[in-house]
């Protein structure tokens, strides 16, 4: 399973990272960023396969998939800048951390306009 790929992976760059930590900053910051980037690649496939199954679950519900297309984005934004927001975290740069989050929210907010348009539509609709 990749699963335990990933976590050995993971366990191995924590244990180098705190090892050349204190000879050098710079290559521990090099190696937590490496080992990301890599179990982000690693889990492409496994994205791929969601993205198909959710378009066949479309299909068959007849469901608009311009929705389901601003859905998938905002999970996307939101996995993205939480996974770079943690690499700036990692670097001990929590100033930068925070405003790649922010932007995160904000970007989600803006997409996320016509599906909450489309909701307040049909609330109004079923209140007399």
């Amino acid at each position: 399973m990749d699963i335990f790929k990933i976590g050995i992976i993971g366990i191995i760059s924590v244990i180098l990272a705190i090892a050349i930590k204190n000879q050098s900053q710079q290559i521990s910051i090099l190696i937590s960023i490496s080992t990301g980037i890599l179990i982000f690649l690693m889990i492409i496939p496994y994205l791929e396969n969601l993205i198909e199954s959710i378009s066949n679950i479309i299909q068959k519900l007849d469901i608009s998939i311009g929705y389901i297309g601003i859905i998938l984005k905002i999970i996307g934004i939101a996995y993205i800048s939480e996974f770079c927001t943690q690499i700036c975290q990692d670097a001990g740069e929590n100033a930068i951390a925070s405003k790649i989050e922010l932007s995160g929210k904000v970007i989600i907010m803006i997409i996320s306009i016509p599906v909450v348009t489309e909701l307040l539509d049909l609330i109004t609709k079923l209140i007399p």
